[in-house]
C-alpha cells in the first residue's frame, strides 16, 4: 500500500479526471455543491463582511459565518468583494488510505474566488466533497507576509450537542459533552458535533497544517466557534507570484452517521502526496505493526529487560519493541550506549522483531544534532524514533514535526510524535510518521492520576480519532490498572483505536501467562493494525457504545467499547461475504472484570452475535472463512 502512495506522487495525475463549469455570482452569493447535490456551501458578502454557510440534504448545518485572514494587520475578510463568476472543477481519483480502510475516494467540486480587499488581492479556495467541506486562504505577493490570526468560524445550529476537549497544550483532556449554547470554552481540535432533528454529525478540524500556527477553536455562549492561535500572536509567511502564501485547510467532516463520520478522509484528501524522492522505495522501511513496551509496566531498564522484550515480541508474533526513555543512561559514555542498542537490535532482529527508540525533542530541534542523532539510529539497526514532549503547536514547532519527519526519511526511520498536537494528514505526506500521541491514553492508568473512564474511551473514536491515528499505547489485563473496564473491553480497544505502529501497554506477562487471559490469546496474536474496511455499527452512540467491525484481508474482528451500565446489544452480521464462517467471541464474566468468557461458533451474514456486556465492559469476536 505505500508503494501505491509512492508510486502516485511519481505519476501526477494518474487514475484523475476534472471537469469544468462556470457559475455567475448573484446578489453577492456564490453557491458551490458536493457532486451528489446534497452538501452546498453558500459564500457571502453581507455589509461587506466575508461570511458562508453550509446546508446538507436541505438543512443548515453551519449557519452564516466569517471568513478571513489577518495579514498584516488587516483582515482580509472586511471590505471584500465577490468575483462575478467562477469556474468550477469536479476531481474524482482514488487515494491510497492507512487506517480505517485501504482505499479513500478524493471526489469533489473545488472552486477558486478571487478576492479584493481595499488594493489587496487574495484567494478562497473551497473543495465541496460528498462528506465535508475544506477550504484555504491564499496570498500571493513577493516576499515575507506577517498573519496575526483568522477571522474564520463556525456557527453551530441551535439545540446541536457538541464533544469536546480543553487541554490544548497536547491534547489529553477528557471529553465535554455540552448543548452548543451552553459551551464557554477553548478546545482543541477535532470538536464533534451532533446535529438536532436527527440532521446527522459534523467534526471540526484542520488539514495540512505546515509553516502555519496550529488552531483551535473558541466559544463563548453564542453558538459560534471561533479560530483562535494559542501559542502564536503572529508568524511569517513567505509569498511568491507563482507560490502564494497559504493557510491550512478548515475542515467540516458531514455525515448523515457515524459510520459516515468514521469514515470521512478529509484530513487525507486535502493533504499532499508524499515526496517521491523520499518515499519511492517507501514498502522497504515503513511497515505498520505491533509494539511491546516495558515503561509502562515496570520501566525501561537495563539491556536484559529489552532482550527479554524481544523474546516476548516474538512468542506474541509482534514486530516491535520500543525502547524508551533511559537507555541513554545504559552508560555513562556515549559509544558504550549506542553498542549496547546495536547489540539489542542485532538480537531482536534474531527474533524478527524491530526496536524503536524514545528521544526528547529538546536537542532534536538543533538540525546538526537531529542529523547526527538519526544517523547513530540508523548505524545501531534501530527502525524508529519517538520524540517527545513537543507540547505546543506554535509555527515553529510545526516547522520541527516537518523536519523531524523529513530528516528521518533520510535515513529510512519511522517516527512516533508524544507530547504532541492533533494530526492534520501529515501521514499521508510523510508516510513515515506511524502514530502520535494527541491524546489522553492509557498512560493515565499507569497509576499517577485517576483512570480513563469507559464513557472516554466510548467518545474517542468519535472525537479525537477523526483527525488520524492515536497513540493510546491500549490494552492492560492488570486488575489495578484497568480502572472499572473490564478484560473484553479493554482487549477492544486494540481494535477500535487506531495507530498504525501500536504500542501494548502491558507487561507481556499478562499476555501469556495469565490463566484468565489464556481465552483471548489467539485473538490477540493476530489483531492487524491497519485495515480494508470499516463498519460502524447500529447501536453506536458517543459516550455509550462504539461498536465496530473492521475487516483485514478474509478476517473480521468485531469490537464493542460499552462506555455506560451494563447493556445487550445485538450485532448484525449481514457485513460478511456469503458463506460460512468461523467466530471466536469473547465477552464479559458479569460477576467479575478480570475475566473473558468464550465462546466458538459457526456464522453466516444472516446470523447475529449477542453482546451481553457488564457496566464499562466490551466485546470482541474474531471471525474467519470456514474451510
Amino acid at each position: 500500500m505505500i508503494k501505491q502512495w509512492a508510486r502516485r506522487g511519481l505519476m501526477i495525475g494518474a487514475g484523475l479526471f476534472f471537469t469544468m463549469a462556470m457559475i455567475a455570482g448573484a446578489a453577492d452569493k456564490i453557491e458551490l455543491s458536493s457532486p451528489d447535490g446534497n452538501l452546498k456551501a453558500g459564500f457571502y458578502n453581507q455589509a461587506g463582511k466575508l461570511g458562508y454557510d453550509l446546508s446538507f440534504n436541505g438543512k443548515t448545518v453551519i449557519e452564516t459565518s466569517p471568513l478571513g485572514i489577518i495579514v498584516d494587520g488587516v483582515d482580509l475578510g472586511q471590505g471584500s468583494e465577490l468575483p462575478a463568476s467562477v469556474s468550477i472543477r469536479t476531481v474524482k481519483e482514488t487515494i491510497p488510505v492507512r487506517g480505517n480502510h485501504t482505499i479513500g475516494q478524493n471526489y469533489y467540486n473545488t472552486a477558486m474566488l478571487s478576492l479584493k480587499t481595499g488594493a489587496v488581492s487574495w484567494q478562497l479556495e473551497a473543495r465541496v466533497f460528498n462528506d465535508g467541506f475544506g477550504f484555504r486562504y491564499l496570498m500571493p505577493g513577493k516576499g515575507s507576509l506577517t498573519i496575526n490570526g483568522e477571522a474564520t468560524g463556525f456557527k453551530i445550529p441551535a439545540q446541536s450537542l457538541v464533544y469536546f476537549q480543553t487541554n490544548t497544550v497536547n491534547n489529553e483532556g477528557i471529553h465535554q459533552k455540552r448543548a452548543i449554547e451552553q459551551v464557554n470554552a477553548t478546545a482543541g481540535m477535532p470538536v464533534t458535533v451532533k446535529l438536532p432533528d436527527a440532521a446527522g454529525y459534523l467534526a471540526l478540524t484542520e488539514a495540512a497544517v505546515y509553516h502555519y500556527s496550529g488552531m483551535s477553536l473558541k466559544t463563548a455562549n453564542d453558538r459560534l466557534e471561533r479560530g483562535v492561535f494559542l501559542d502564536d500572536q503572529s508568524w511569517p509567511l513567505e509569498a511568491k507570484p507563482d507560490a502564494p502564501a497559504q493557510s491550512p485547510w478548515r475542515v467540516v467532516m458531514v455525515a448523515k452517521d457515524l459510520n459516515g463520520l468514521v469514515n470521512c478522509d478529509l484530513s487525507y484528501d486535502l493533504s499532499p502526496d508524499p515526496e517521491p524522492r523520499l518515499f519511492a522505495d517507501a514498502d522497504s522501511w515503513i511497515k505498520p505493526g505491533r509494539a511491546l513496551w516495558s515503561w509502562w509496566s515496570e520501566g525501561t531498564g537495563g539491556l536484559a529487560r529489552q532482550k527479554r522484550y524481544a523474546d516476548e515480541a516474538q512468542k506474541l508474533g509482534f514486530e516491535y519493541i520500543l525502547v524508551d526513555e533511559g537507555w541513554e543512561r545504559w552508560s555513562p559514555k556515549e559509544d558504550e550506549y549506542w553498542a549496547m542498542v546495536k547489540d539489542l537490535t542485532d538480537y531482536a532482529r534474531t527474533k524478527g522483531v524491530g526496536v524503536w527508540l524514545w528521544k526528547h525533542w529538546g536537542k532534536l530541534k538543533d538540525e546538526k544534532y537531529r542529523d547526527e542523532f538519526f544517523s547513530k539510529v540508523k548505524a545501531s539497526g534501530a527502525v524508529g524514533v519517538k520524540i517527545d514532549f513537543m507540547d505546543n503547536e506554535s509555527k515553529a514547532m510545526i516547522d520541527f514535526y516537518e523536519a523531524a519527519l523529513q530528516d528521518a526519511a533520510k535515513y529510512k526511520l519511522m517516527v512516533n510524535f508524544h507530547g504532541a498536537n492533533k494530526p492534520t494528514g501529515e501521514s499521508r505526506t510523510y508516510p513515515n510518521e506511524m502514530t502520535r500521541e494527541g491524546i489522553r491514553g492509557l498512560e493515565y492508568n499507569r497509576g499517577i492520576i485517576a483512570p480513563n473512564p469507559a464513557s472516554y474511551n466510548a467518545t474517542l473514536p468519535f472525537t479525537r480519532f477523526l483527525a488520524g491515528h492515536a497513540d493510546y499505547t491500549p490494552v492492560t489485563f492488570n486488575f489495578w490498572k484497568m480502572g472499572n473496564t473490564s478484560y473484553s473491553h479493554q482487549l477492544a480497544t486494540a481494535i477500535v483505536f487506531l495507530s498504525e505502529v501500536t504500542h501494548y501497554a502491558d507487561n507481556p506477562k499478562n499476555f501469556l501467562d495469565n490463566p484468565k487471559t489464556a481465552p483471548a490469546l489467539e485473538v490477540l496474536k493476530a489483531l492487524p493494525t491497519v485495515w480494508d474496511e470499516t463498519v460502524v455499527l447500529p447501536g453506536s452512540e458517543i459516550g455509550e457504545v462504539a461498536a465496530f467491525a473492521r475487516r483485514s484481508g478474509d478476517r473480521w474482528f468485531l469490537a464493542v467499547l460499552n462506555g455506560g451500565g451494563a447493556k445487550n446489544l445485538s450485532l448484525n452480521l449481514s457485513f460478511l461475504a456469503p458463506g460460512k464462517y468461523r467466530a471466536t467471541v469473547l465477552t464479559d464474566q458479569m460477576s467479575v472484570k478480570n475475566g473473558f468468557n468464550r465462546a466458538d461458533k459457526t456464522v453466516g451474514p444472516a446470523d447475529k452475535l449477542e453482546a451481553k456486556m457488564r457496566k464499562a465492559g466490551g466485546f470482541v469476536a474474531m471471525i474467519t472463512p470456514a474451510h
